[in-house]
């Protein structure tokens, strides 16, 4: 997400969240959801309540989304998708411009996961969580009732985790890294 960054070159139109909707023909959340998967900037202005689009890119966005929808079905128009991470098209997966398929076969989950978010390979990396939080997680999910859903099983197991680490307000990279690897 590119929040805050401040205008370059000439003064560019910038569209509020319910002006970005209408363009897009979407829902507010729909316009964060883009923003989320790096299809979209936005950008709070100073002393402003909530983001702003520029214009020309929700345009961009808007066209695009046209022209996907207008494939009829089964017509054999491949649906192609790119993030700043991610590209589907057709029926393959690329992570960094990188086959799926062959990630998986060369490297273990750790390791894709570890490139991903750094965009450093580090071979044999391997994440474990301190004993302290499986415990406190531990405890914390077996206190549910026993028909409790194993989302619900998660999410208390996460929450409880979470209250138990010392470092979970910090928002560096580390610390960030360091929560992701050990909740996986």
């Amino acid at each position: 997400m590119r929040d805050q960054v401040p205008p370059t070159g000439p003064a560019e139109r910038r569209l509020s969240t319910k002006e970005t909707a209408e363009l897009l023909g979407v829902k507010p959340e729909t316009v964060y959801a883009y923003v989320s998967r790096g299809q979209l900037g936005s950008r709070r202005e100073p002393g402003g309540r909530g983001s702003t689009f520029d214009a020309a890119e929700v345009e961009a966005l808007a066209r695009r989304n046209r022209r996907e929808s207008s494939a009829p079905a089964g017509s054999g128009a491949e649906l192609s998708v790119r993030t700043r991470l991610t590209l589907i098209e057709g029926d393959r997966y690329y992570f960094r411009g990188v086959d799926a398929t062959e990630l998986a076969a060369r490297h273990s989950f750790e390791e894709v996961a570890e490139w991903l978010w750094t965009g450093r390979l580090r071979p044999g990396a391997a994440f474990t969580a301190p004993e302290e939080s499986v415990a406190v997680a531990r405890r914390a999910v077996e206190a549910l009732p026993e028909h409790a859903s194993p989302t619900d099983r998660l999410r208390v197991a996460v929450i409880a985790a979470a209250a138990a680490d010392p470092l979970r307000f910090d928002l560096s990279e580390d610390a960030v890294l360091g929560t992701a690897r050990v909740l996986i």
